[in-house]
């Protein structure tokens, strides 16, 4: 064993601790004001969003930031004033920054630093803001509510809210991301015409660009890509026909509502033209008896 721990452990004294009554109601005080600062911060940040009213999304993202940072700091400020009461740690390092460095470190905490460091790189890099349908790891879908320096939250559509640290988000997919292309495929039996088919699906389009074309991506006043009909892609004797592709970019945030209502169109139209949707066919061999 070495000598200089050995008497390091001889020098240590109990009664450098201060375990007066003193500390123990300082302690209380101390925790009741940083809890209370902590509450003050997300006032002011909630008073603040409701005041500017710019962009309600981004300010939701930077208030989430603000008072994770703010209770993080407070928190270590106030553990290592409670620490100074007890004569632990001394006064003057709490006036440094790297008094709060040293307790980081000093308790191991690589994950920690982990957390903090991979969640400046998504607030730096803007991957996700307050609002956003996000998939994580591949693993994770949910609306994104907090983004913090230590975690993530999203709520999932079970309305779950699942907390993620951000060390440990490998991938992420953001489906509120600018612009997004909706992908619409139509099975039709190989026995309608094709050319019926054509007018139809293109009639759906052209429903669809009129009905919601505030909801189309544009650049400008003019749309980026409406729907339109690509025309067969394949043949799929599995799924019973020959397969139609319509596609359209939209507001992301659109997306499922528009995919939602081509569907409801398409088999609106269909019907209105007695044209069939294909689906799964199972054919039985009928065998005859062998002489």
């Amino acid at each position: 064993m070495d000598l200089n721990n050995i008497k390091g452990l001889q020098n240590f004294s109990i009664e450098k601790i201060n375990l007066g009554i003193r500390p123990f109601i300082s302690s209380i005080i101390i925790l009741i004001l940083a809890f209370a600062l902590i509450k003050l911060v997300m006032f002011i940040t909630k008073k603040i969003i409701e005041i500017t009213n710019f962009n309600e999304q981004r300010e939701k993202t930077l208030k989430s930031v603000v008072d994770s940072v703010a209770a993080y700091f407070i928190m270590a400020f106030a553990v290592l004033t409670i620490l100074s009461e007890f004569g632990l740690v001394k006064k003057a390092t709490i006036l440094t920054g790297a008094g709060i460095f040293t307790v980081v470190a000093g308790l191991g905490a690589q994950n920690l630093i982990k957390d903090i460091i991979s969640g400046f790189f998504i607030l730096f890099e803007r991957q996700m803001r307050v609002g956003d349908f996000v998939a994580i790891n591949e693993k994770y879908f949910g609306t994104v509510e907090e983004i913090g320096l230590r975690a993530t939250a999203i709520r999932e559509w079970s309305l779950t809210k699942l907390y993620i640290p951000n060390g440990e988000i490998k991938t992420l997919k953001n489906y509120y991301k600018e612009k997004s292309r909706v992908i619409i495929e139509t099975i039709v039996p190989f026995e309608e015409n094709h050319d019926e088919i054509e007018k139809a699906l293109k009639e759906v389009c052209s429903i669809i660009n009129e009905k919601y074309e505030d909801r189309l991506y544009k650049i400008g006043n003019a749309n980026y890509s409406e729907f339109n009909l690509i025309g067969v892609i394949s043949f799929s004797g599995i799924d019973g026909g020959a397969k139609y592709i319509i596609t359209g970019v939209v507001n992301p945030r659109h997306r499922w509502f528009l995919r939602n209502r081509i569907y409801e169109t398409i088999l609106r139209v269909f019907n209105e033209k007695n044209l069939k949707i294909g689906y799964p066919k199972i054919w039985h061999e009928k065998k005859g008896p062998r002489y």
